[in-house]
Order: structure tokens, then sequence, then C-alpha cells
């Protein structure tokens, strides 16, 4: 034999190694092939939920202390707009669902930030 046989044949049994693996791996992933369970969407959306009603709690404590409420408005909503988004994406809610419900939560968002507040003088 040649060196250049020898070479070949090395290589062939590197490919069929490596076939071999692929293989190995196509069929590992088609047994399990969801990564994200319906298990683990719900914790994680009861999570971002259990979130949301903490800061719900600790904007209604600033109110209740005196602080300015538009500015509390201002904090509240815009927290409470960017927990919804982020349940409606956990939650497993597709583009064509999420689309116009970000739309409408973006339009309250510019709203509520670019709203202008009148001090009486």
């Amino acid at each position: 034999m040649t060196s250049e046989s020898k070479d070949l044949e090395s290589l062939n049994a590197e490919l069929k190694e490596a076939k071999d693996l692929n293989a190995s791996l196509i069929e590992e992933t088609s047994l399990n092939p969801e990564w994200w369970s319906a298990t683990n969407a719900m914790t994680v959306s009861s999570v971002v939920l259990v979130f949301g009603l903490l800061i719900m709690i600790l904007a209604t404590y600033l109110i209740k202390i005196g602080t300015s409420t538009d500015s509390v408005l201002k904090i509240f909503g815009t927290i409470l707009i960017i927990i919804s988004s982020i349940f409606l994406v956990v939650a497993g809610y597709g583009d064509n669902q999420i689309a116009p419900v970000m739309g409408l939560l973006g339009t309250i968002a510019g709203y509520l930030l670019g709203k202008d507040t009148k001090t009486k003088e």
C-alpha cells in the first residue's frame, strides 16, 4: 500500500465516524424536539406576572406616601407596558397576534412619556 491509500483510508474512517456522530445527534434531537416546553412557558409567565404585581405594589406605595402622581403614573404605566409585552412574548403568542398589541402598547407609552405636565403658578 502506498501512503496515499493509507491517507485515503484514514480520511474515510474519519468521515464514517463523523457521519455516525451526526446520525446520533439527529436521532437524539428527534427524540426531544422541544427545548421550550409548556411547563417552562407557564413558569416564566408566572414569574413575569408576579414581578409586575410587585411593581404595582411599589407604585401604590409611592402614591400613598405623597409622591407626584404624574411622575408615578409615567413610571407605573411604562413598567406595566413592558411587563405586558414581556408576558405576551413569553406566553408564546405568534408574530401576527403580538404585532397589533405591540402597536397599541407603543402608542400608550408614547402618550404617557410625551405628555407635558403644566404647573400652576
